[in-house]
């Protein structure tokens, strides 16, 4: 699958893959952003991108970030519709009290796209999931077992 995509900022970095295996292409921040205490921030990304047909983006932070950088995403990962044609844009927020600047060109995110699970057919899309309140859901061994319930 080839996804397409435009530069936005001058200077904007092309997603690459770094590994042969690698889940996501790496996404480099278009800008110098410094993240304040607080405050949820959008890294700007400096690039949009056509995503096919039937297919999302997943945008989320490399797995080092947190660590090397002590950023994290408010709302989980960045879902990308793929009608949407926009420059992407990471929200972050920073793990601890002091402000952290992201240097244009750093490695920040990595984008994955999906399936979606819906199907088009000849009058617009037909959705695979849908929803059907009940009184009661079918028991398993895990029950209601939440964060942990599994094991470490």
């Amino acid at each position: 699958m080839n996804i397409t995509f435009k530069k936005v900022k001058e200077g904007a970095i092309a997603p690459e893959y770094k590994t042969s295996d690698a889940a996501g292409a790496d996404l480099c921040v278009a800008e110098t952003t410094v993240v304040e205490p607080g405050k949820a921030t959008i890294l700007p990304l400096g690039i949009a991108v056509e995503i096919p047909e039937n297919h999302f983006g997943m945008l989320s932070l490399r797995s080092s970030t947190p660590i090397k950088k002590g950023l994290f995403i408010p709302n989980g990962v960045g879902i990308i519709d793929a009608d949407y044609r926009g420059e992407l844009g990471l929200i972050v927020a920073p793990l601890g009290q002091e402000p952290i600047t992201i240097e244009k060109g750093e490695r920040i995110a990595q984008l994955v796209i999906l399936p979606c699970r819906y199907q088009f057919n000849q009058s617009g899309a037909e959705f695979i999931q849908n929803y059907t309140e009940v009184a009661e859901l079918s028991d398993t061994v895990r029950g209601a077992g939440g964060f942990g319930s599994t094991g470490s």
